[in-house]
């Protein structure tokens, strides 16, 4: 076998790894995502499942939401988003985007311009 270019874990390593974060989100009652533009104001916040998520064979965590933000607190542009606890503690920041297929290491919501009162939706959040 030659030499890897790239770091590599086996499959059961993520899969641990990601066990332990999604145990984390779902300490308490149910987590949610924190959607901000550049200058950290909350734009919106979806709710997520109990569990918050799923792990792939492979490792890969599928964050799931158990529905839209139906009023959104403040309009912008989100740039990231950040995935908390019911405590509302960040455990991890990803990028924002639009679209409607997955992207690992994103978070793809509905709509990137978010309008104040307006409902936002989580596409797909992959992570691994």
């Amino acid at each position: 076998m030659p030499a890897p270019a790239n770091y590599t874990y086996s499959n059961q390593a993520l899969i641990d790894a990601q066990q332990s974060f999604l145990d984390l989100v779902d300490s308490g009652t149910a987590g949610s995502i924190k959607l901000r533009n550049e200058s950290d104001t909350l734009l919106a916040q979806i709710p997520l499942t109990t569990p918050a998520g799923t792990i792939g064979g492979t490792g890969q965590l599928t964050i799931t939401a158990s529905g839209p933000e139906t009023s959104a607190p403040a309009g912008g542009e989100c740039s990231y988003g950040e995935i908390c606890d019911s405590a509302g503690s960040v455990l991890l920041s990803l990028p924002a985007e639009e679209g409607v297929a997955a992207v690992s290491g994103k978070l793809v919501i509905s709509s990137t311009t978010i309008v104040a009162s307006a409902e936002v939706s989580l596409i797909s959040c992959t992570i691994g």
